[in-house]
């Protein structure tokens, strides 16, 4: 076992990460004697975004306190695609990959949605995050139910039976449709 604590060591010619048990690919040009930092140059103005072929400088990444390893497990490789400065926007709502930490949105089930309609109109609805059409249902079946309950089945059944039918049905077929779209938005497949 190596008793050496993690940090930055000269290792093979070159600075390199020990993370306690192993070296890491995360590597420096070892440390050279300090130089003062050159003159700021003025910027240049933004008249027009930089050409593909040129070269724009960027900062390093920041080490934080002496011998720490870089902010942030997960870093892009070296020379991944980035979209070109100024490049256009995907339309809002697009589907978008997920960015580094956070988490894909979870895939619905469009038949456990169905069936969750089938049982209690509106709730597969509620299920797929269209609260206000999956309330318009439950509360029209509601609606309905009282009708045909409370006011008797000769006079108002007739209104309040079709008005259980319509949103029982419709509320399935929304929650299933619901379910679809939504995976579809999120980049699942059916």
């Amino acid at each position: 076992m190596n008793e050496h604590a993690p940090g930055w060591y000269e290792h093979e010619g070159e600075r390199r990460y020990w993370d306690g048990s192993q070296w890491t690919h995360s590597s420096s040009a070892p440390a050279a004697s300090p130089t003062p930092p050159p003159p700021p140059t003025p910027p240049a103005p933004l008249s027009a975004p930089p050409a593909a072929s040129q070269v724009v400088p960027y900062a390093p990444t920041p080490v934080h306190g002496a011998g720490a390893p870089p902010f942030g497990a997960a870093q892009p490789p070296f020379g991944a695609a980035q979209p070109p400065f100024g490049a256009a926007q995907p339309p809002f709502g697009s589907p978008q990959p997920p960015y580094p930490g956070g988490l894909p949105a979870a895939r619905k089930e469009p038949a456990i949605a169905l069936l969750i309609s089938f049982l209690i109109p509106g709730v597969g609805s509620m299920m797929n995050g269209d609260v206000g059409a999956g309330a318009g249902f439950l509360g029209l079946y509601i609606f309905g139910l009282v009708l045909v309950i409370c006011l008797g089945w000769i006079i108002i059944g007739f209104i309040g039976l079709p008005m259980m039918l319509v949103a029982w049905g419709w509320g399935m077929y929304h929650a299933y449709q619901g379910a679809v779209d939504f995976n579809r938005r999120a980049g699942y497949q059916n």
